[in-house]
């Protein structure tokens, strides 16, 4: 495909991703969180904390397969016009966040970023030198944009057919560390943080 535009490539994008099947993506997404528990879970310990998100529409779906492993996990949410996390455990409730998006309740305390281990942040398509391409919204570059946050290790989620997309990136755009397909774990940056408290 010839061209530049984000808001072509995420309409072409996400008109694929519908396309999979749905058995094919649940497979997937249930080979990522393998991926995930077998490559970068060890690195955390038990205690980590993870930033997961609930799954909307034709994303990989990878909370699921965690639900017996005691993974410590924390939901993003926007309050008052910010990107945070929130802590979350299976069976607590969720209510709509300021975007209508699920997310733990408005009384959950926000995270630290220095409490967080692993940052796993859903894509419409990963870009060759890390970039991803999400829903135009900017939560996730505004939330990287401070230092604290950007040190976090932080792993874009996608399927196959939607990584190493040649989009140009704006000025705004912050690379993650890396990605996480069905064929594996791939970092582009040396994730410091994994495993380390700063």
């Amino acid at each position: 495909m010839m061209t530049n535009s984000k808001c072509e490539w995420r309409r072409l994008l996400l008109l694929r991703r519908r396309a999979l099947p749905g058995q094919h993506r649940h497979q997937q997404a249930q080979t990522m969180a393998t991926h995930l528990v077998e490559q970068v879970m060890p690195w955390l310990g038990t205690r980590g904390l993870v930033a997961g998100y609930m799954a909307m529409g034709a994303e990989p779906d990878l909370m699921p397969h965690w639900r017996h492993m005691g993974i410590s996990l924390a939901l993003p949410a926007v309050r008052q016009g910010q990107l945070g996390f929130q802590p979350w455990c299976w069976g607590e409730p969720l209510e709509a966040d300021d975007c209508g998006v699920p997310a733990p309740q408005a009384t959950a305390p926000m995270v630290e970023p220095e409490a967080m281990d692993l940052l796993l942040i859903p894509a419409v398509a990963m870009h060759p030198q890390g970039f991803r391409l999400g829903y135009g919204g900017g939560w996730y570059d505004r939330l990287l944009s401070q230092p604290n946050w950007a040190r976090r290790p932080s792993l874009g989620v996608c399927f196959s057919c939607c990584a190493a997309v040649p989009f140009a990136p704006d000025s705004w755009d912050r690379p993650l560390h890396g990605q996480v397909t069905e064929l594996g774990v791939h970092w582009w940056r040396n994730p410091q943080a994994v495993g380390q408290k700063t």
